[in-house]
């Protein structure tokens, strides 16, 4: 008798644990986390064209600078042109204050300083390699003129096209010294070569 009245008791037992069990088991999504970004991409809105133009140029905006004032680190350690150096001089000290600017942009989007670009890095190869003239030359030609060049063109067609009225003022800010900039390394060595570059 006593057997027959523990089944019952036994049975109801083992259903209470196994719901116990169904919910402590961990979400199939926190098991296999590849779920989650799959499913989480799929229910993604793509941007709107002028956001992703915005987040397109601040990638190519802080990789330039980037590039142009590790460059310059170099520029100033290893030319002897004091025309060279006051060019180097002059980009870093505006990295010192629209980089700041530019982090606060990138991460107000949820983005990061992007890693140098293979061309800047082939460059930066170049420069560790070359010394006296052609160094000088590298460096004006590659760094101050083509990038700043590339600089201009893109600010100048994003400031037409840009929504976030704070990006706007800040290529706004910009433009002035990327111009002095450029002008200033046209003028830094004979002949220097002032290439186009097509903007994003």
């Amino acid at each position: 008798m006593n057997r027959t009245n523990k089944t019952p008791t036994l049975l109801a037992l083992g259903c209470t644990l196994a719901a116990a069990a169904l919910l402590a088991a961990p979400p199939a999504f926190a098991a296999d986390p590849s779920r989650y970004a799959a499913a989480a991409a799929a229910e993604a809105k793509p941007l709107p064209p002028t956001q992703r133009l915005e987040r397109r140029f601040l990638q190519l905006t802080a990789a330039n600078l980037r590039f142009q004032a590790e460059a310059s680190r170099l520029a100033g350690t290893r030319s002897n042109n004091p025309a060279v150096k006051d060019l180097a001089n002059t980009l870093m000290s505006r990295q010192q204050t629209a980089q700041p600017e530019l982090l606060r942009l990138l991460h107000a989007r949820g983005m990061a300083m992007p890693i140098p670009t293979n061309e800047h890095s082939k460059v930066l190869k170049q420069l560790t390699k070359a010394g006296g003239a052609k160094f000088d030359r590298l460096y004006v030609d590659e760094v101050m003129i083509r990038s700043n060049q590339a600089d201009i063109a893109n600010f100048e067609k994003v400031a037409t096209q840009a929504e976030d009225p704070v990006l706007k003022a800040w290529i706004e800010r910009q433009l002035p010294a990327l111009r002095f900039q450029y002008a200033k390394a046209g003028k830094a060595l004979p002949s220097a070569s002032l290439r186009g570059q097509r903007a994003v």
